[in-house]
């Protein structure tokens, strides 16, 4: 995620009610439930200070110097010294983790990541790039920073979709969007279905 102009502190209590609440986000998509698909993915705040990130995930790897200090592929991490503002707690802390969150995804799940659904949405492929960097359209991009490579144009998306997630007609003035949004959304469909399919209970009769 980019850089926000005012850092102060992030609490633990403050990263893990965000954390939950993303969670819940995504478990009525079907992403996670009891252990399954998601759920594998944690969220933690680093000991270190950032001047350049809200959040961020290695999720293509992770060098011996990182393993040193202890990172890992596929957790979401908080920078300690991320803004903290009412509107932060209001949006921008939990749409961080639902940006990071999507990163996350790609990380556990490469194979699904890799289907022609997301080159058809994003028009390349997660790791790939565009063939000329497009010029921000918000009719096209949920925001400036979705233009700076493909897999951001995705995650940023992402957090459209788990924020707006019971109402993304709003979007429809934006066709461009809308349209990522929808697709997208049927990508999370399919995901849940195959990837992470709920425990039915017992029939009763």
């Amino acid at each position: 995620m980019p850089l926000l102009s005012t850092w102060t502190t992030v609490t633990k209590p403050q990263l893990d009610a965000a954390f939950h609440v993303v969670r819940c986000e995504l478990a009525e998509l079907g992403l996670l439930d009891g252990g399954r698909y998601l759920d594998r993915i944690d969220c933690e705040r680093t000991a270190l200070p950032s001047i350049e990130t809200l959040g961020f995930v290695y999720d293509d790897g992770v060098s011996w110097l990182e393993r040193l200090v202890r990172f890992q592929g596929g957790v979401i991490y908080i920078p300690f010294n991320a803004p903290v503002t009412p509107r932060v707690l209001g949006g921008t802390l939990r749409d961080t983790i639902r940006h990071e969150f999507a990163h996350a995804w790609a990380w556990l799940d490469r194979p699904f990541v890799r289907r022609a659904w997301f080159r058809e949405t994003f028009g390349a492929t997660y790791h790939g790039d565009w063939a000329a960097k497009p010029e921000f359209d918000p009719n096209r991009f949920a925001s400036a920073y979705a233009c700076e490579a493909p897999k951001e144009d995705f995650a940023e998306t992402f957090m459209l979709l788990l924020r707006h997630r019971r109402g993304l007609d709003r979007f429809a003035s934006r066709p461009g969007l809308h349209r990522k949004l929808r697709r997208l959304e049927r990508a999370v469909a399919i995901a849940a279905r195959e990837r992470a399919p709920r425990v039915r209970g017992p029939r009763t009769t």
